[in-house]
């Protein structure tokens, strides 16, 4: 905060935290942070985090405008954007000047190495930083995978032409891993996506930072919920979630066509629980 604000006091308490939130129209933050400040004011952070990839055509600005947009709409009362990359990345790259702050990852590392209270855990995030500065200092390029890309691209057209009110965002080249298309319908709230995981035959409506309320979502939203649907933790998120088949990337889209309409019927289904119970979430 301290780097953000010139030293001011203005933080309050943390409302919450979102990553990946997606504008219809503006494109995607990367993360997104909303606290009150000491003003009693709803505050935003915009934040783009950047290893090597190069920037989005207008990325500094359309972040400016999201901010804006967010307090035309009343999402908060004030914003920053930010971007938090390695040093060497900010110094050769001209678009960090349209952000209102820069951070690099040396200052995080310099800070996690001197602060906290355990060192263990300490060490191992910034042992994480340095992986990613050293990743910026080599340069690194994604392999794609020509067999997946042509499968996301695939879907990405279908979900276009017959679901296209879910707001799939248009693929680019993808690695042999890549294996969750992404959801964000603009009726959305930030916290909320949903998640196509392809190889575990499942979709998730994911809910950020619920990991460890599943008994309560359980007992507040189970009458919302269709038999079909359980409600599962993933990682640090609480999830809803629907069994659809399991579907292979590598394999042409033609031969699963069936099982991908039947993922993006779940994953419209899923929107509708989304928007009954988003209101009602802490």
């Amino acid at each position: 905060m301290d780097q953000l604000f010139n030293g001011a006091v203005v933080y309050q308490s943390t409302i919450g935290a979102w990553h990946s939130v997606r504008d219809p129209e503006l494109g995607e933050s990367d993360l997104i942070l909303m606290f009150v400040s000491t003003r009693s004011e709803h505050f935003a952070l915009l934040i783009e985090n950047k290893i090597d990839a190069i920037p989005q055509k207008e990325q500094a600005l359309r972040y400016q405008k999201r901010g804006s947009k967010g307090i035309e709409t009343e999402a908060w009362d004030g914003f920053k954007t930010c971007i938090i990359a390695p040093q060497l990345y900010l110094e050769k790259t001209s678009d960090a000047a349209g952000y209102d702050s820069t951070i690099s990852y040396e200052s995080i590392r310099n800070w996690l190495s001197h602060n906290g209270n355990d060192p263990i855990r300490s060490e191992y995030r910034s042992r994480i930083i340095s992986e990613a500065i050293e990743q910026n200092r080599r340069g690194y390029t994604i392999t794609p995978d020509e067999r997946v890309t042509n499968f996301w691209y695939s879907y990405w057209e279908y979900a276009q032409a017959s679901h296209v009110n879910l707001l799939m965002q248009r693929p680019g080249p993808k690695p042999a891993n890549s294996d969750w298309p992404l959801f964000r319908p603009s009726q959305l709230r930030p916290r909320l996506s949903i998640v196509h995981k392809l190889r575990r035959g499942v979709v998730d409506l994911q809910i950020a930072g619920a990991g460890g309320q599943l008994e309560d979502l359980y007992n507040r939203f189970q009458t919302v919920i269709s038999n079909d649907m359980e409600f599962v933790r993933a990682t640090e998120s609480a999830a809803i979630r629907i069994e659809v088949g399991i579907i292979d990337r590598f394999l042409p889209f033609t031969e699963q066509l069936e099982l991908v309409e039947g993922a993006l019927v779940a994953v419209e289904q899923l929107v509708d629980v989304a928007i009954v119970i988003q209101d009602s979430l802490d």
